[in-house]
């Protein structure tokens, strides 16, 4: 809420891009973009001054963080009049949402914009299936075991499917006895928290007949 009326400050709503804070820079109404914009690494907080108030000598700032309590500011810098000022944060975690507001100060007090929120994009989910060590395709023989491996970034549920089944840690292992003469297909879903980024892969296996086992039987005499 604004603490005093003479300073209003338009905030502008947040253009979700991605996610990244620890350092911050700051830039006047040129360099800043028209609207907050998050990227996978930065954020950068736009806010503007409408009415000076009548005294044009400012000092401007950001809070933000993961509450309205916010429990970081950016740097404070001086501002002359009307018009844009931004700040970039960095570090920002994905997948998370923040709160900011910009603030201004004149001779006269403090004045506060509008609360608003903005939420990062959330990494990019990857996942990697081996078989026996190899991307595939592998040969193998009726009846042998291969043992499947797998590694994922970003993902926090797998799931099997196709020749497999199941659901799946994130990385792992498991062997599995190949008991019919085909090809074989092994896939594996790995999504995100919110499930809105997802990575499939898979890998080939193809199994030949072996030659048959015979035996000869023993003679038995018959009188």
């Amino acid at each position: 809420m604004t603490k005093n009326s003479l300073i209003k400050i338009a905030i502008f709503s947040a253009v979700v891009l991605a996610a990244s804070l620890v350092t911050v820079k700051f830039a006047l109404a040129d360099n800043c973009p028209l609207n907050t914009t998050v990227s996978e690494t930065q954020a950068t907080l736009v806010g503007e001054i409408t009415d000076d108030g009548g005294d044009p000598n400012l000092e401007v700032w950001f809070d933000y963080g993961k509450s309205m309590g916010y429990a970081y500011q950016t740097a404070h810098f001086s501002k002359y009049g009307t018009g844009l000022f931004c700040s970039t944060v960095y570090s920002l975690e994905p997948c998370t949402t923040y709160y900011y507001r910009a603030v201004a100060k004149n001779s006269s007090g403090t004045s506060y914009g509008e609360n608003k929120t903005f939420t990062t994009k959330c990494a990019p989910v990857s996942v990697d299936i081996k078989a026996n060590g190899s991307n595939g395709p592998v040969n193998l023989n009726y009846q042998e075991s291969v043992n499947l491996s797998w590694t994922s970034q970003n993902a926090v549920s797998c799931e099997a499917s196709v020749d497999w089944s199941g659901s799946k840690t994130t990385s792992g292992s498991q062997t599995i006895q190949l008991n019919s003469v085909k090809t074989y297909n092994f896939t594996i879903v790995c999504k995100n928290a919110d499930q809105t980024q997802t990575s499939t892969d898979s890998v080939q296996v193809i199994v030949k007949a072996k030659p048959p086992t015979v035996i000869t039987k023993p003679a038995v005499v018959t009188w």
